[in-house]
């Protein structure tokens, strides 16, 4: 059975998320005063005149040749992958120099290395990158802390979990990176012009910068929230309840496909420093609750719906339950996801996560 929750974190990725690494620059890093000389086709007052011109000066873009920016132009997977590098290298302190044969190599190698991209995530570096791509790469770029959720987001009306890079998607949303077009909307297989990669990449080195949202109609079906109010989740076809137990309260939700137990604790730094203690906790909980544990996934990071998440996955008395930790400014929220055992077990998951991943948690 695939447990597949997001991309996971890379190594470097999880050490980011816990500390900046000795030596780095931080965000301090970007400062827009590089040297920009303009573009002949970056006239002055097109809405992407400013955007351009603080790209190039925080050293993070550059011209195509001849003088000219080509605003218009597709995004290559190449030059975003540069940029994400361009990104990368600064806040860690890293050296990076572009170059190489061909022009991207040295970027490409870097963000092999470094786990911003994934052997095999491309089949053709020159060709046009989907704006999932982008956010993808643009995501993994700095720690998830240094994006900081700002907007509580119901939902991108056109991601789901099955979207590629859903999870960087609602990263970047909640952090004020990606804005969408009309009503929400990211259009994730589309492509994206320089000029739109550059205002989105201004947003992602300089925070002064993000935008906030108002992204709080929620996916149909019947939303329901906690007795706390921690989350909300919404519901197809099946039955919900509210819940409580050991301390927490949540809603519990039921159909075809298995169950969906979703509860949140009120933070108590006496007991938990930080979202790792609160899994663990909960892990030793479970273990010593089922007299031991069949674990089928070890304990690891990841991006769910744009949150750091501690999940992990394990079998008992032929169910298999995934369980997902995340956290707001006052609550811990546990997922469990539990479906039968046998043929069927992938569909019915793919559902329960479905559900899941309509999870909105409050600020």
């Amino acid at each position: 059975m695939n447990h597949h929750i997001s991309r996971r974190l890379s190594a470097l990725g999880l050490a980011l998320i816990l500390a900046v690494p000795a030596g780095a620059a931080g965000m301090s890093a970007f400062v827009p005063n590089g040297p920009y000389s303009g573009f002949s086709d970056v006239p002055a007052g097109a809405w992407y005149t400013a955007d351009v011109e603080q790209a190039v000066k925080l050293g993070l873009m550059k011209g195509k040749g001849n003088g000219t920016f080509d605003p218009q132009g597709k995004l290559s997977a190449a030059e975003a992958i540069t940029m994400a590098v361009q990104v990368h290298a600064a806040y860690t302190g890293q050296t990076f120099t572009p170059g190489g044969s061909p022009w991207y190599r040295n970027a490409l190698d870097y963000a092999l290395e470094n786990g911003l991209v994934l052997r095999g995530e491309f089949s053709d570096y020159t060709a046009p990158a989907t704006r999932a791509q982008m956010a993808g790469l643009f995501a993994y770029a700095l720690p998830t802390g240094e994006l900081e959720r700002i907007n509580r987001v119901a939902a991108v009306p056109d991601v789901s979990a099955d979207t590629d890079h859903a999870g960087a998607i609602y990263l970047l949303y909640g952090a004020g990176v990606l804005a969408g077009t009309g009503g929400g909307a990211f259009q994730p297989q589309a492509t994206i012009d320089r000029a739109s990669a550059a205002a989105i990449l201004n947003r992602v080195a300089l925070p002064g910068s993000r935008v906030t949202l108002s992204l709080d109609r929620a996916p149909a079906g019947t939303t329901a929230e906690s007795p706390d109010g921690a989350f909300r989740l919404t519901f197809g076809v099946g039955g919900w309840e509210e819940i409580s137990a050991d301390g927490a309260a949540g809603l519990r939700f039921q159909d075809k496909s298995g169950t969906l137990t979703a509860l949140s604790c009120r933070k108590d730094s006496r007991t938990e420093k930080n979202l790792e203690d609160f899994a663990v906790g909960r892990l030793t909980a479970l273990r010593d609750e089922l007299g031991g544990l069949e674990l089928l996934e070890q304990p690891g990071m990841a991006l769910f719906r744009g949150l750091s998440a501690l999940t992990w996955s394990y079998r008992a008395e032929g169910r298999l339950h995934t369980v997902i930790c995340v956290e707001n400014t006052g609550f811990y929220v546990t997922l469990d996801l539990a479906v039968q055992e046998g043929e069927g077990a992938d569909e019915w998951y793919g559902q329960m996560l479905s559900t899941a991943y309509t999870l909105d948690l409050a600020l």
